[in-house]
C-alpha cells in the first residue's frame, strides 16, 4: 500500500456541509452515477438523522439563488468512534481531476476532528480508479461481499475497505 499524506494545498475549504438545497442535485448525480440509490426526499430525511454527515463541492462561480450545481459529494454516517462512507460521487464531466480525492480527504479530516478510530466503506471490485484512490489514502481491503452490486443482468462483488486512525493494519 502506498499512502500519500493528505495534501494541505488542496482546496478542502471549498467543501461545505450538505444542506436541503443540495438534495436534488445530489439525487440527480446519484441517478447518473449509481442508478439512483437515493432520492431528494431520502437525502432530506437523512439530514435529520444525528449520525448522518454529508458534504458537497459546489460548482465554482455559482450565482446565489441559482439551482444547486455541484461537482462532487459524499454521504456518511459517524457514530461513536466509527464512520461509514455511504457514497462518494463526482459529476462525470469532472471525474479524473482530483475531486474525489478532495472529498475523501475532507471526510478523513472531519472524522479525525471527531476522534473517529475507523472508517469503513464498500467499493465495486471492478472500480479500479476508486480502489486506487482509497488505497492511496490508507484504506485496506478487509473483506468481500459476493455479488453485492447489481449491474443490469449481472452482479459485481463489493470490496470492503477500512482505514484506522493512527495505526496500521497488520
Amino acid at each position: 500500500m502506498t499512502t500519500r499524506p493528505l495534501n494541505p494545498a488542496r482546496p478542502l475549504n471549498l467543501v461545505r456541509p450538505l444542506n436541503l438545497d443540495d438534495c436534488q442535485a445530489v439525487a440527480d448525480l446519484e441517478t447518473q452515477l449509481f442508478a439512483g440509490r437515493f432520492t431528494a426526499q431520502s437525502l432530506r430525511d437523512m439530514l435529520n438523522k444525528p449520525a448522518f454527515y454529508g458534504a458537497v463541492l459546489p460548482a465554482v462561480g455559482q450565482a446565489v439563488g441559482q439551482a444547486a450545481a455541484i461537482h462532487a459529494y459524499y454521504l456518511s454516517t459517524i457514530s461513536a468512534d466509527c464512520a461509514d462512507i455511504i457514497a462518494i460521487g463526482t459529476h462525470r464531466d469532472w471525474q479524473r481531476r482530483g475531486f474525489g480525492r478532495i472529498m475523501l480527504e475532507h471526510l478523513i479530516g472531519v472524522t479525525e476532528q471527531q476522534h473517529v478510530k475507523k472508517i469503513l466503506m464498500e467499493v465495486a471490485a471492478d472500480n479500479m480508479p476508486a480502489r486506487q484512490l482509497y488505497d492511496s489514502c490508507g484504506f485496506v481491503e478487509i473483506g468481500c461481499r459476493k455479488n453485492y452490486y447489481k449491474r443490469g443482468e449481472t452482479r459485481c462483488d463489493a470490496v470492503i475497505m477500512a482505514r484506522l486512525r493512527g495505526s496500521a493494519f497488520s
